[in-house]
């Protein structure tokens, strides 16, 4: 289906009307990426954006009572309420040193990717409005969402939803990387530790209770063998294992990081209840507690690829010259979609995050064309071009 998106400029038009602000942009990039925010202290990031909203003229800037960066621009009408998130936390390791080299055609530094890049565009979004002269029909609500990632699983966004008095009618979740990402569905995700630690007083007494590893090796064979369906399409990952200090030493306590994912929440369930069994009678049989601890859950669902809000969406991005990717990855738009809430995920840029050791980047020729995609689709939203299925 084709949607005419009717936009003050055409979307073509954009990234070179965005021009003026391109060093602003990766001034604010490479000043956000330098605050370190691992999840649970996004403190100094949460003040640079309210900062950014105050500078561009906004009354309304705050933390919630979590302790989310939240601005809010009311609308000529205020007939809806668009929300625009991005998550403030990431992942780099403890001690890390936070310097950002800006090159002649990238941006490189921890976490640039995930997610500075997309809080610095939120940051600014009101100083880029008002660059291009907009003034929306729309209340617009911009969050800096904390305790996003990991075990902090989505804790900010979810709170805010919670208490926010009124309704929220669009949502668009903006993540650094990749440029073209659009995600409108949730999978069914589970992120678990499963520890299994020698209990005291019984290394070698047992098979296998001598080392964690020994027995924690014999769950991964057994995880291995539960039957996982082609449809619902399903799939167990195991990516992570941490054991021992030292080479003559057997390790008395070993992890294992997996994740389950499927277009079915019953079949995610089902996995859990299985791995249970197995930690259960792991446990007894070779004097180990062994446990799984699940600390990330999000539900299947979304909205239909024939709502109006993704055929404008992919319509905007190729108006851009930007390929629409339609996988999936967990972000905040899981949330809003439990809550009914027509919402897409948009990505920045083109870049790398997360294949330790090579470092982090994001290019910087693509961001404009990135920003004015955001500024599309709000646009499109703001007019009423996403009403409706």
């Amino acid at each position: 289906m084709t949607v005419t998106v009717p936009l003050r400029r055409p979307v073509e038009e954009l990234p070179e009307a965005l021009k003026p602000l391109r060093e602003r942009i990766l001034s604010n990039l490479t000043m956000l990426a330098r605050l370190p925010a691992p999840t649970g202290r996004e403190q100094d990031r949460v003040q640079f954006m309210l900062d950014r909203f105050l500078e561009a003229g906004l009354t309304d800037a705050t933390t919630d009572e979590i302790g989310n960066a939240v601005g809010r621009i009311r609308g000529r009408r205020g007939s809806r309420t668009i929300l625009v998130v991005s998550h403030l936390d990431d992942i780099v390791r403890p001690g890390l040193d936070h310097e950002v080299m800006v090159r002649a055609d990238r941006v490189i530094g921890p976490g640039v990717s995930d997610n500075a890049m997309g809080a610095a565009v939120v940051a600014m979004l009101p100083s880029i409005l008002e660059h291009l002269n907009i003034e929306l029909n729309s209340h617009l609500v911009l969050l800096g969402s904390i305790q996003s990632l990991e075990r902090g699983n989505h804790r900010g966004i979810r709170f805010f939803l919670d208490q926010y008095p009124d309704d929220i009618h669009f949502g668009i979740c903006v993540e650094g990387i990749e440029l073209g990402r659009l995600d409108f569905f949730s999978i069914a995700t589970v992120r678990a530790d499963l520890v299994c630690q020698v209990r005291n007083g019984n290394q070698g007494r047992g098979y296998g209770s001598e080392s964690a590893v020994v027995v924690l090796n014999q769950i991964i064979n057994r995880i291995l063998g539960i039957p996982v369906p082609v449809r619902p399409y399903t799939v167990i990952r195991m990516g992570k294992l941490r054991a021992g200090v030292s080479y003559d030493t057997e390790p008395t306590r070993a992890l294992l990081g997996l994740e389950i994912v499927s277009h079915d929440d019953e079949q995610v369930d089902r996995i859990i209840r299985e791995i249970e069994a197995i930690c259960f009678e792991m446990s007894a049989r070779h004097a180990v507690e062994a446990k799984l601890d699940v600390f990330f859950r999000t539900r299947a669902g979304g909205i239909p690829f024939g709502h109006r809000l993704v055929s404008t969406s992919i319509e905007v991005m190729r108006k851009l010259g930007i390929e629409p990717d339609q996988k999936h990855s967990p972000s905040e738009v899981s949330e809003m979609i439990a809550r009914d809430i027509p919402a897409v995920t948009l990505g920045i840029t083109r870049g790398r995050k997360h294949q330790r050791p090579k470092p982090d980047y994001v290019l910087i020729e693509p961001i404009l064309r990135g920003v004015a995609q955001v500024v599309g689709v709000l646009l499109a939203i703001d007019s009423g071009a996403c009403d409706g299925i």
